[in-house]
C-alpha cells in the first residue's frame, strides 16, 4: 500500500550572507518560518526578493513555506525556479522538495525525474532513494488506471453504439407475391383496365341494343295477339262449344 506520508526532510531556510535590507529581512523570515508564522515568513522572504530578485536560496524558502501551507502548485513552481540557478550544494535539497511537491500534485512521473535528479547530485540519500521507489510505484499505478480508463471507455463507446444500431427502424423486405398482388390490384390510373364502361347515353335516345330488345318485345307480342285471335276463330266454328236450345 502507498505511503499517504512521505519520508522527507525539509530544510530550514538557507542562510546566505546577503548584507543589508535582504540579509535582515531573510533572517526575519528565518524566524517566522520556525515558529510556523507562514504569512509572515513569505512576507519577509518576498521583501528580500526586492532586493536579489535572482536568489535561488530566497525561491527555495518561499517554496517551503508554500509546501508547508499546501499549495503545491505554487510550492512546484518556487522550487523549479530555485534549481535554475541553484549551487551545486543546494541542488540536492531543492530537487528533493520539488519532487515532494510534485508527488502531492499527482504528477509522479515528473517526481521520479526529481528524485532521481537530487540521487544524482547526493547518491547516498535514504530518503531520496524512499521517495523515488514510492514515485515509481504510484506512476505504475496511474498507468494502469489510465489504461483501465481508456479500456472501460473503448467498451462504453462501443456498447452505445450497438444500442443506437439496435434502436435505429429496420426496414423489412416486401414479400415479392405480395407486390405483384398490390401491382396487379392497383392498376396505374394512366392505363386501361382492358374493360370498356358503356357509352353514355345521351337524353332522348336509345342504344342500338336497347332498339333491339325493343323490336323483339312488339314482334313478341305481335306473334301472341295472332295466336289468341286465332284461339278465337276456332271456337267459334266449334260445335261442341254450342249451346243447346
Amino acid at each position: 500500500m502507498i505511503r499517504a506520508v512521505l519520508a522527507w526532510a525539509l530544510l530550514g531556510a538557507a542562510l546566505v550572507p546577503f548584507g543589508g535590507k535582504a540579509h535582515h529581512q531573510t533572517e526575519k523570515g528565518n524566524r517566522a518560518y520556525e515558529g510556523e508564522e507562514y504569512e509572515e515568513a513569505l512576507r519577509a522572504y518576498t521583501e528580500a526578493q526586492v532586493e536579489m530578485p535572482e536568489a535561488a536560496e530566497l525561491h527555495y524558502d518561499i517554496g517551503n513555506v508554500f509546501y508547508r501551507q499546501e499549495d503545491f502548485e505554487r510550492a512546484t513552481e518556487a522550487y523549479t525556479r530555485a534549481l535554475l540557478s541553484a549551487s551545486d550544494s543546494l541542488v540536492p535539497q531543492v530537487a528533493y522538495n520539488l519532487g515532494n511537491a510534485l508527488y502531492r500534485e499527482g504528477r509522479f512521473q515528473e517526481s521520479v525525474d526529481a528524485y532521481r535528479r537530487s540521487l544524482e547530485a547526493r547518491p547516498e540519500d535514504p530518503d531520496a532513494k524512499h521517495n523515488l521507489e514510492l514515485a515509481r510505484r504510484a506512476l505504475e499505478q496511474q498507468q494502469q488506471q489510465q489504461q483501465q480508463q481508456e479500456q472501460d471507455q473503448q467498451g462504453q463507446d462501443q456498447e452505445q453504439d450497438q444500442q443506437q444500431q439496435e434502436e435505429q427502424p429496420q426496414q423489412e423486405p416486401q414479400d415479392p407475391s405480395q407486390e405483384d398482388e398490390e401491382s396487379q390490384s392497383s392498376p396505374d390510373p394512366q392505363e386501361p383496365s382492358g374493360e370498356e364502361s358503356p357509352p353514355e347515353q345521351q337524353p332522348g335516345k336509345m342504344t342500338a341494343e336497347q332498339a333491339e330488345r325493343l323490336l323483339d318485345s312488339l314482334a313478341e307480342e305481335e306473334a301472341e295477339n295472332l295466336r289468341r285471335q286465332a284461339r278465337e276463330n276456332a271456337s267459334a266454328d266449334d260445335p261442341s262449344l254450342e249451346e243447346d236450345w
